[in-house]
C-alpha cells in the first residue's frame, strides 16, 4: 500500500488593519514555524499561501503532511509559538481542513 500525503488547508483570519499587509504577516508566521515544521517527520513540502480577493483578510495555506497523527502534533508543537502573533494579528485561530487528492486525468 502506497502511502500517500494529505493535503492540509489553513484558514486564516487577519485583523482588517492588516489586510493590506497579508504578505508580511505571513511571512513573520513562516519565519516563526518553518524550523518546527521542516524538522517534523511528517514534513512533505513547502506551503503555498493565497489571499482571497473577495475577503482580503482571509489567507488560506496549502500544503501536504505525511499523516494526519504527524499533523496533529505539528498543530499542539505549533500552539505556544503562535500565541502572540495570534493575539496580534488574527480575529481568530486558524481553521484547518484536510482534503485528499482525487487523481482525476486531466
Amino acid at each position: 500500500m502506497i502511502c500517500v500525503p494529505i493535503t492540509v488547508i489553513e484558514h486564516w483570519h487577519l485583523k482588517q488593519e492588516f489586510a493590506d499587509k497579508a504578505f508580511e504577516v505571513m511571512q513573520e508566521m513562516d519565519d516563526l514555524l518553518e524550523d518546527n515544521a521542516h524538522d517534523s517527520p511528517g514534513w512533505a513540502g513547502h506551503a503555498r499561501f493565497f489571499k482571497l480577493g473577495s475577503e482580503p483578510t482571509r489567507v488560506m495555506m496549502i500544503y501536504a503532511w505525511e499523516t494526519h497523527a504527524e499533523h496533529k502534533r505539528l498543530l499542539e508543537s505549533e500552539t505556544p509559538l503562535l500565541s502572540e502573533f495570534m493575539s496580534r494579528y488574527c480575529t481568530r485561530e486558524r481553521e484547518v481542513e484536510y482534503a485528499e487528492e482525487l487523481p482525476v486525468d486531466v
